[in-house]
């Protein structure tokens, strides 16, 4: 899937982990059209948070990006409100779930705290 293709692009080659981290989210923000194109249904961007899950829970460079990459992704239109919602409320995948809801709780907070003031 696309999303591979899009981790593979990332240079692990930094000297530290925050230059490993930038370097991810920079490729992540470069591909968020390309992506975008592709997440026309909200079936196709759970399927895409589930990918990002499943890549982020097996390479441990990535496990601590997951909030930053959904983040990334809604602010780059590339996943709704609604369908983040529905992941961290019902629909995350079973791998490394507890630790994913936990580090996505404070972003989730926020778009229901935004959804609360319109």
């Amino acid at each position: 899937m696309l999303w591979d293709v899009l981790m593979e692009a990332v240079q692990w080659s930094g000297k530290n982990q925050q230059q490993n981290s930038n370097s991810a989210l920079r490729q992540v923000k470069a591909w968020a059209g390309l992506l975008n194109a592709f997440c026309t249904t909200g079936k196709l961007e759970l399927e895409l948070i589930y990918k990002v899950q499943t890549q982020c829970y097996e390479d441990a460079k990535l496990m601590k990006l997951f909030p930053e990459i959904i983040r990334t992704l809604y602010d780059h239109d590339v996943l709704a409100e609604d369908t983040i919602l529905l992941w961290f409320r019902k629909g995350s995948n079973q791998k490394g779930r507890q630790s994913f809801v936990k580090a996505l709780e404070p972003f989730v907070k926020w778009l229901e705290e935004a959804e609360e003031e319109e």
